[in-house]
């Protein structure tokens, strides 16, 4: 199952991507004198929205428009976006770093939450741009000293995440909140494929720039994978439904390049992320 949050008038709506198209849960409701979930997040929550999405799935559906689509966070409100660096054993030796022992962790803030089609606007305070292509977990109950064995019980599903990075300012001190935080600096989306349609641990993930690919690799390649990430963080944290966990990402970032041609991003540059069986992620930087 493909979900999908997007703006209609002042509010959030949830949309579906079905074979039949991206499916108006609101409309589609409405015509059978039912009430739709009201997002991912009211999904994630309560199993009876859960029931009513199934319900609404098996109906003739109302359609949107894919070209007028205004895509919203994947989660609109997540009380955590954790993130883990240099989880890739290739990314690791092309930024001369050693294999880490445990899981690097880090955070980003509610003000860098982005949307498929979203823009990030670029602050004079920083030269060194980077993508980050990333698989996202959205984790689908409350987790607290889970065992790996148990990990994915507690996954709702996974999304196309960029790690969007400001190397100058990440390296300015040796905590990256900074250069990581940055307002619109975590886009999702543009689906949540929810976890029983998908193996979060074996996807084709990469990063186009301009239509330039940049990025290529597999999720197979994770040096923690899921079910780790899961069991390390929530051995000191308590996860929350609708938590993101951007998992790391693979080489092929511009940091990782001679320094003689790190050509970091501009104004103007279009940077995807595509993830087998999600889709891709488009963010416009101005």
């Amino acid at each position: 199952m493909k979900l999908f949050n997007y703006r209609e008038g002042n509010g959030i709506a949830l949309g579906a991507l079905t074979e039949k198209g991206h499916v108006d849960l609101n409309a589609t409701a409405k015509k059978l004198g039912l009430e739709a979930p009201c997002c991912v997040d009211a999904v994630i929550a309560c199993e009876g929205e859960r029931a009513k999405l199934v319900k609404l799935l098996a109906a003739e559906p109302v359609l949107l428009d894919e070209a007028k689509i205004a895509f919203a966070p994947v989660v609109v409100q997540p009380e955590k976006i954790l993130c883990i660096g240099l989880n890739y054993a290739a990314h690791a030796r092309e930024t001369n770093t050693p294999l880490p022992d445990a899981p690097v962790v880090f955070t980003k803030y509610f003000n860098a939450l982005n949307h498929h089609g979203g823009t990030i606007k670029l602050r004079e305070i920083a030269k060194m741009y980077d993508y980050e292509a990333e698989l996202v977990v959205v984790i689908g109950k409350e987790a607290s000293a889970v065992p790996k064995e148990k990990a994915l019980d507690y996954v709702f599903g996974y999304t196309c995440g960029n790690d969007f990075s400001a190397r100058d300012i990440q390296k300015r001190t040796s905590q990256w909140t900074l250069g990581k935080s940055m307002d619109g600096f975590g886009p999702t989306g543009p689906y949540v494929v929810t976890a029983d349609s998908i193996d979060g641990g074996n996807l084709k993930i990469a990063t186009y720039v301009n239509g330039e690919q940049r990025q290529s690799s597999n999720t197979n390649d994770l040096i923690f994978g899921i079910e780790a990430l899961i069991a390390d963080i929530s051995s000191f944290m308590t996860l929350k439904p609708g938590d993101l966990i951007f998992t790391g990402t693979p080489n092929g970032v511009i940091t990782g390049y001679p320094p003689e041609k790190q050509v970091w991003l501009k104004a103007g540059d279009v940077v995807e992320i595509e993830i087998e069986g999600i889709g891709k992620l488009k963010t416009t930087l101005e």
